[in-house]
């Protein structure tokens, strides 16, 4: 299958970076379910043939992990402030687990 939109347009499903492909099944709700089937089945079948070597590190995903659970939980977005509290110190404590593994 070939990709339809994005900076790999118009390149095989199988050779985009698994990283990008885990970005477009996260955050592009309104594509085809056709398409969003074959990027799951890519990302499996990486994860089993055990291709599945990590191209973004731990820490460098903490903040867009923290970015999406603080549109969701923030008291301004319906959230709650104890919510946000929860968000935040899980922030605080993976950072300090992702400077201790360097």
């Amino acid at each position: 299958m070939i990709m339809p939109f994005g900076k790999h347009r118009g390149k095989q499903v199988s050779t985009i970076p698994k990283n990008y492909l885990m970005w477009v099944v996260d955050n592009c709700h309104d594509i085809s379910p056709t398409l969003r089937f074959e990027l799951e089945r890519q990302l499996e079948l990486r994860l089993l043939s055990g291709r599945a070597t990590p191209s973004v590190t731990f820490a460098k995903l903490i903040p867009d992990w923290y970015r999406q659970l603080a549109k969701e939980f923030h008291p301004d977005k319906r959230g709650s402030h104890d919510a946000m509290i929860a968000v935040n110190r899980a922030k605080e404590l993976l950072t300090e687990m992702a400077e201790a593994r360097r």
